[in-house]
């Protein structure tokens, strides 16, 4: 049983393996005088960065004509992974995605906070993810508003932030996605 599915989880990291190209600007924070100043990343933090925004990239970037249900499969630890195939992920995310005819597409991230362990093995990071819904059915566009909370409707086209918490660990020396939470209670308009 185990040897299937780590073979169901190899063969789906290696059909996941894609190449990024986006380059992630380091953040700001206000000076004692209000002035917006860089902050300098380390390369470690600049590591874990890209791989968050490769991991919203992959979850927003979707099509349903042309899907892939593990796109960010590649991202994720092996023990993920394992449990991700156990509950059918792939063929669930092909579900939601074919039922409401989903076509959606990645805008941007903003990192709120980087909190790596004290052995620096992990990381738990909280960022906002901009994402646009360019078509959808009615009913999705309904269930989204509902968990939207606010007076202004999502509607097709309108870019939105959705809050992310990923927890992100060194797995063989490279940074990889063992757990997230996307806060639906936090979907704010743009």
């Amino acid at each position: 049983m185990k040897t299937e599915v780590l073979k169901k989880v190899l063969t789906d990291i290696l059909g996941s393996l894609i190449a990024q190209d986006k380059t992630i600007d380091n953040n700001t924070r206000p000076d004692d005088n209000h002035n917006v100043v860089k902050i300098e990343d380390t390369e470690e933090m600049l590591v874990i960065k890209r791989v968050c925004h490769d991991f919203a990239k992959a979850l927003t970037e979707r099509n349903y004509e042309s899907l892939d249900g593990r796109a960010e499969y590649h991202l994720y630890t092996v023990d993920h992974l394992i449990k991700l195939v156990k509950n059918n992920d792939e063929e669930n995310t092909i579900k939601i995605l074919t039922d409401n005819k989903i076509k959606s597409k990645y805008e941007d991230c903003e990192f709120l906070s980087i909190t790596l362990s004290e052995n620096q093995e992990e990381a738990e990071v909280v960022y906002n993810v901009k994402t646009c819904v360019i078509s959808a059915e009615d009913k999705y566009f309904k269930e989204l508003n509902k968990k939207n909370n606010k007076k202004n409707r999502i509607v097709r086209g309108t870019p939105f932030s959705t809050a992310y918490t990923l927890l992100i660990k060194k797995e063989k020396g490279t940074w990889k996605v063992d757990n997230f939470e996307a806060s639906e209670e936090n979907i704010k308009m743009e």
